[in-house]
């Protein structure tokens, strides 16, 4: 049985803009899915560790217009049922992942996935090819999130993180123990110390809620939204490489037979000059070599080059829309 609710698109607009949040059984375990309106092919929108569905809000006004669009909490995030720890590789997800195109969505569908959603999205296009009709890899950590290199990354500090909190267990949420060690802040320079006391303060008075900070910049609390229902065993299996267990990032690249378009961003590149931190930390999902030899394998996949940061679809809305557009077209 489907469970929903509707979520309005805006005050402004009328029904045909809004969407639904739904649940369903996939496997026996709870998949939440927030659907849009039947205005054209389907659409299956796949988010980044860490996040949930919503994160595609400033985008999704834009793609229900045009596409049947399916945003979907990944196990472990969100109103979706956590796995048991096990459960968590992409082969495995990937194939709930299947059964919901299969039982949901019932045709072939564009998949777009941001960052590990990439993976995802990766696994379904190479895996389960009648699914998928396009794929769209949103800046995705195709071979550095691959130990033991993943350890030198900046996204290996959530997954290191989510490893000590269930090994700590301690009586706090997720969300206040990563704030509390991760060095998040650090970007703020001297004010980074006095950030982390403001945000626990604010986290031990609005227990539950996702960590929002007014004065900063909007990405900051859109970055937060996720952790709170966010489970630790998901990153644990990034951690100590389980992930992988049975996906192999090249090989299922280079089967890939739908229309594809990788999305590849440079900030921390066009600033220094190099996609690495002074230490050696990969400061990026791809380096210039990641993507060269991703293009390789794929044949001739559309490559955009964006200057933003990780969240492209939030923080250059455009650039994305116009990705999805381009990939729409080229799939039919």
């Amino acid at each position: 049985m489907v469970a929903s609710k509707r979520l309005s698109r805006s005050s402004r607009r009328p029904d045909p803009y809004a969407v639904v949040e739904r649940q369903v059984d996939v496997g026996g375990h709870v998949l939440n899915y927030a659907e849009g309106p039947d205005n054209g092919p389907p659409l299956v929108l796949l988010h980044g560790q860490g996040s949930r569905w919503q994160d595609y809000a400033k985008v999704l006004p834009t793609l229900v217009e045009n596409h049947h669009v399916y945003a979907v909490d990944v196990p472990g995030h969100g109103g979706s049922g956590r796995l048991a720890p096990e459960d968590y590789t992409n082969a495995r997800v990937t194939a709930m992942l299947a059964e919901f195109l299969k039982t949901v969505v019932r045709m072939p569908a564009i998949v777009s996935g941001h960052s590990s959603g990439g993976l995802l999205a990766l696994g379904l296009a190479a895996h389960h090819s009648p699914l998928v009709s396009g794929l769209l890899l949103e800046d995705p950590p195709l071979f550095s999130s691959v130990l033991p290199r993943a350890e030198k990354t900046t996204g290996a500090v959530l997954m290191r993180l989510a490893a000590e909190y269930l090994r700590d267990r301690p009586e706090e949420g997720f969300q206040r123990y990563y704030v509390e060690r991760s060095g998040y802040f650090a970007f703020f320079g001297p004010f980074a110390p006095w950030l982390v006391r403001y945000s626990l303060r604010w986290i031990d008075r609005h227990p539950g809620e996702p960590l929002r900070i007014s004065f900063l910049p909007l990405i900051v609390s859109v970055y937060f939204a996720g952790l709170v229902h966010y489970d630790p065993a998901f990153g644990v299996a990034w951690d100590d490489g389980a992930w992988y267990e049975g996906f192999d990032t090249a090989a299922a690249l280079a089967v890939v037979d739908a229309p594809v378009t990788l999305v590849h961003t440079t900030w921390w590149f066009d600033k220094h000059g190099t996609f690495y931190s002074d230490d050696g930390v990969l400061m990026a999902a791809m380096d210039g070599d990641d993507r060269a030899r991703a293009v390789e394998l794929l044949g001739e996949p559309e490559v955009v080059t964006v200057k933003s940061g990780h969240l492209v679809h939030f923080e250059r809305p455009k650039v994305y829309l116009d990705a999805v557009s381009g990939l729409a077209a080229r799939a039919g």
